[in-house]
């Protein structure tokens, strides 16, 4: 007799796993699951796997060197600043070394992005 329990409460929990899996949340694990495949798929590309690869590698040198979180500390140094003044403070900031050299940066960032696009 416990044998016809244990396949009961066996097929009980299979009928309620089965209840569970709505029409939506079917279609959602169909959906997640070709996203997953088409990110899989687009991975097997060459190309798209050494431009992941080196993203990865960059951003590890950079965890390790401690430079993101130097990165996020300036972005919430940053977010919680606050901006006061007009056109002539922004002026005067012009003249500071590290604003120039921050306005070099971008500057030399978008020549490689133009310069690429060409």
């Amino acid at each position: 007799m416990s044998n016809e329990n244990g396949s009961y409460e066996l097929e009980r929990f299979l009928q309620a796993g089965s209840d569970a899996l709505t029409d939506n949340i079917t279609e959602r694990l169909a959906t997640t699951a070709a996203n997953g495949l088409e990110v899989v798929d687009k991975l097997n590309d060459p190309d798209t796997k050494a431009a992941v690869l080196a993203v990865l590698d960059i951003l590890t040198d950079l965890q390790r060197s401690g430079a993101l979180s130097s990165l996020s500390e300036v972005v919430d140094k940053t977010a919680n600043q606050k901006f006061e003044g007009g056109i002539l403070t922004t002026i005067s900031m012009l003249g500071k070394p590290e604003a120039q050299r921050g306005l070099q940066l971008l500057l030399n960032v978008a020549g490689c992005v133009c310069k690429e696009k060409k």
